[in-house]
This record gives structure tokens, C-alpha cells and sequence, in this order.
């Protein structure tokens, strides 16, 4: 990705710094931002924000701490944790709140202690859908190998 350049629903992307990479959902575009090593998704139909980062270097118990923090968006708005960190398969998933928004935020465990972290904001008050987005980006989330996992012959 660079920095600046919007990417349209069903582009691949890479996490920058990181070794994950994710599909922008149906209704959704992404761009890297210029100060943060991070991709935000807006939605083209609904109120809201995904941040997707890489996670380098971190055990599961530093993932759940992490997750267990609060998490700050910008300066001004601060995702508060609501409830604990859970974890289901490679995935650990948390709660927060911010003022009018709900918050959630899910780590996607890779190998080699890598991994990409989603952090969803929407209003309250919008309807909730029967499938998470962040379960649907999870479900598109691909490691690419390092040159250290990858065995020589």
C-alpha cells in the first residue's frame, strides 16, 4: 500500500511493518495512513472505522493484556475496555466503548509471534449485523511467510 491511495472492496492488502494481509470488504475502502503504520477502512454506507495493524513480537499473554488496555484512536477518543478478553481459536476478541461508540477489537494470532490487530468504531445506536465485519476480515486474513520460516532444502 502507499500512503494516501484508497483502495476499493475486494483488493488485498498488507498490513504495513506486518506479515498479514486482508481483503477490504463489500462496501468498504482502505488507505495507509501517512502517520501511522496502519490501514483505515471507512464504510461508503454506514458510520464507522476500522484500523488494522501489525502485530510484532508478541506472546498471546501480551496480546491479552494489550486487549485488556484501553486503546487509543486519536489524542481525543480512547476506546475503554467493557468486558474481559476472550479467546476463540487464533483469534482474541474484546469490548470497549468511547463516548457514542461501541468498540471491538480483535487480534489475529500468526505465526512466529506476528499477527494483525482490528479495531472496529461504530455509533451505538447502528443496528448491529448478524455477522461481524471483523469476523468477516479475520476470515480473509493471510500470513505471508518470512524468509526465516521458510526451510531451505
Amino acid at each position: 500500500m502507499q500512503a494516501g491511495q484508497s483502495y476499493r472492496a475486494g483488493t488485498r492488502v498488507r498490513v504495513p511493518n506486518g506479515v498479514a494481509s486482508f481483503l477490504i470488504p463489500t462496501g468498504w475502502r482502505g488507505e495507509q495512513l501517512d502517520n501511522l503504520a496502519a490501514v483505515l477502512l471507512v464504510s461508503e454506507k454506514e458510520a464507522g472505522f476500522v484500523l488494522a495493524f501489525a502485530i510484532l513480537n508478541q506472546t498471546e499473554d501480551e496480546l491479552f493484556a494489550l486487549l485488556g488496555e484501553p486503546q487509543p484512536i486519536t489524542e481525543t477518543l480512547v476506546f475503554e475496555p467493557t468486558g474481559a478478553v476472550i479467546r476463540k481459536g487464533n483469534a482474541l476478541t474484546a469490548t470497549y466503548v468511547a463516548g457514542s461508540l461501541a468498540g471491538r477489537g480483535m487480534a489475529i494470532i500468526g505465526p512466529e509471534l506476528q499477527g494483525i490487530l482490528f479495531l472496529h468504531g461504530r455509533p451505538h445506536n447502528e443496528p448491529r449485523p448478524n455477522r461481524s465485519l471483523l469476523d468477516e476480515l479475520a476470515d480473509q486474513v493471510q500470513f505471508i511467510p518470512t524468509k526465516d520460516s521458510v526451510s531451505s532444502p
